[in-house]
Formats: C-alpha cells, structure tokens, sequence
C-alpha cells in the first residue's frame, strides 16, 4: 500500500472509478449513508465553519457550537448563505448543544494541552460518538512541526479525558480553507482511526456524505497520531507548492 500526495490542480487518478471510492479499507461497500445531524464543537473556527458548509451543502443539518452562540449564529447565517434549495439546515448554538446535537460530534478546536473543554463537556459527550479533528503541531519561524502530546495524539489524549465518548479521528488532513470554499471540488482521502468500530463505521459514513472525500480505515485510535503527524507536512508541501494538498491510499 502507498499513499500519493494529490494537488487541487492535478491529481493522481490510480485510485480506480466511482466505485472504489465508496469502500472502506476492508473492501466493503458501505451501504447505508449518514443522514443525521451533526453537532461542532468550537465551530466557529476554520475547520468547523468548513465542514460545516461542506456538512451543509450534502443536505445535513448542522449546529456551530461555541463559547459565544451570538457568533455562531453569526457564522451559520454566513455559511447557510452559501446554499441552494434543497440543502441542509446549520444554525448557531452554545458548545453545550453542539456536544448534544443529532448523531454525532465533532470537536474542531486548535490543539490545546490541558484544555479543560472536553472534561467541561464531559457528560454530555457519555455515550456519543466525539470525532477529534486536532492536529497537534507549532510554528517556528513560519514552519510547521509537529508536537507528539503524551497520550500520544491529540485523540488519544481526548479520550483520555472524555472516557464516556466513542473517540474518533478523522479530518487530518483535510484543508479547511478549501472545505469552506464548497465551489472548490474535493477528490482525496480522509483516514478514520477509533477503537470503537461502530463509531468509526458511522465517521466513515459522514465522511462519505461529501462529494470527492472516501473515509478509510485507520485501524485503532493508536494510530492516530499517524494521521494527525501529516498534517504540518502537507502545510510544508502547501507552501512549496502553493497550493492546498491532501492524501490518497493507494491498493485499496
């Protein structure tokens, strides 16, 4: 298996048709779509607000959480703007309703160590499935490196704190700025890493609600930090390159 670092402006088509796109690493078709709604935790940020739209688009219903629900209203009138006839519903809220809302979770907040709004959430979060998008990294000098947390990833530490949530992780390596561009087509891969296979089942399918993104099979949440360790690379290869970068799993 090897991965290829694709490009919005050119890209590798080694992946095969239509139908491979819809498969999980195990090679099953995944037949019944998501159609729930989605709540995002800090989702007034790039990545939330991105998703958000691309969530939205796909015709599910969003709530934007965040510590300031006026913004979030704010942001959601912006975002559901962005749509036509058809599409789905995304309103603004409190981070308490957005950790209680429709199917499933997201939590899109910067890496943050010690942060104390998982554990503040905690008991909403029991029993919910809580996908993780954070990828630890810092800046020096305008370059990107990683930071390795010490549960191991920054999922791994999530779970840790949450213990009641189904922790995924997903969306590493997904640009948020093109995300919130919902003209620009999406064609890469998003690996799903949780120790939980029917929440991972159920991110995968999320993932799979938008047009050109093929969720695949991480493997346990000890690989996470895999996942999220790609992302100040593609940042490095964004800024060689100029342009915005994901992956694709080849022999899949």
């Amino acid at each position: 298996t090897t991965s290829v670092l694709t490009s919005r402006y050119g890209r590798s088509e080694s992946c095969g048709g239509p139908s491979h796109r819809c498969r999980t690493r195990t090679g099953s078709l995944l037949s019944t779509p998501f159609n729930g709604g989605v709540g995002i935790i800090g989702g007034t940020g790039p990545m939330g607000r991105g998703l958000a739209a691309r969530f939205g688009q796909a015709g599910l219903d969003v709530l934007l959480g965040s510590r300031d629900p006026q913004r979030a209203a704010e942001a959601a009138v912006g975002i559901q703007e962005q749509f036509g006839a058809g599409a789905g519903f995304v309103q603004g809220g409190s981070n308490s309703e957005a950790a209680a809302y429709g199917e499933l979770t997201l939590l899109t907040v910067p890496y943050d160590p010690g942060s104390q709004l998982v554990a503040q959430l905690g008991e909403l979060l029991q029993g919910r499935v809580l996908v993780s998008t954070a990828a630890p990294m810092e800046f020096r000098l305008g370059i990107a490196h990683p930071i390795r947390p010490e549960a191991g990833s920054a999922a791994q530490e999530v779970a840790q704190t949450c213990l009641g949530a189904l922790v995924v992780g997903a969306f590493h390596t997904v640009s948020a700025p093109t995300l919130g561009r919902v003209e620009v087509p999406l064609d890469e891969d998003v690996i799903v890493t949780s120790d939980h296979p029917a929440a991972k089942a159920l991110a995968i399918r999320l993932v799979e609600v938008v047009p050109g993104l093929r969720g695949v099979d991480g493997g346990g949440l000890v690989n996470a930090g895999f996942s999220e360790g790609l992302t100040p690379f593609l940042i490095r290869l964004n800024r060689l390159h100029h342009t915005n970068t994901g992956i694709r799993i080849t022999g899949l």
